[in-house]
């Protein structure tokens, strides 16, 4: 319960019990905040001083956020969620860069994963070539953002799959 909406300090306490659960965005924590009843002032204070103290960081968050899906959602569809999460485009193009030097360090690229992503979507489909509605399912995998070669790539780690079995 909040005793005084204008204190900076009661929202930078709030504000760190709210990041103790999850990394949010600034946008979502400010929205947080206003949600509980703080006032703009006491809102803004309590974010810049997280963001001295690196309590808040966009591009920390977006890439935690790129690193922990990137293996079941298309690259595409996560950028619109980090947009809808309040994080600025050059934000979300420094995650980007971050993870994909990251993986290239693991010896894991990108598009290795999206294509492991699509292999498993699939597999989740019960993906028959055979069937009428094949086209069907790979159309769905183009309009969630997937490219055509990673499709392709996720096709050919899906059939070589089902000629071991």
């Amino acid at each position: 319960m909040i005793n005084d909406p204008c204190d900076p300090k009661e929202a930078y306490s709030c504000a760190i019990d709210i990041l103790s659960r999850r990394d949010r965005s600034v946008k979502e924590l400010s929205d947080k905040l206003r949600e509980k009843g703080f006032e703009e002032e006491a809102v803004s204070e309590a974010i810049t001083k997280l963001s001295a103290k690196h309590y808040i960081d966009d591009v920390r968050m977006a890439s935690h956020f790129l690193a922990s899906h990137l293996s079941d959602q298309s690259l595409t569809q996560l950028r619109f969620k980090l947009m809808r999460r309040g994080i600025s485009g050059d934000d979300i193009a420094t995650a980007v860069g971050i993870v994909t030097e990251e993986a290239v360090d693991d010896t894991e690229s990108v598009r290795n994963r999206q294509a492991c992503a699509v292999r498993d979507l699939l597999r989740k489909k019960r993906y028959d070539p055979e069937d009428p509605s094949a086209q069907k399912v790979l159309a769905s995998l183009s309009r969630k953002g997937f490219s055509y070669d990673t499709i392709k790539e996720g096709l050919a780690l899906y059939q070589q799959e089902e000629n071991c079995d």
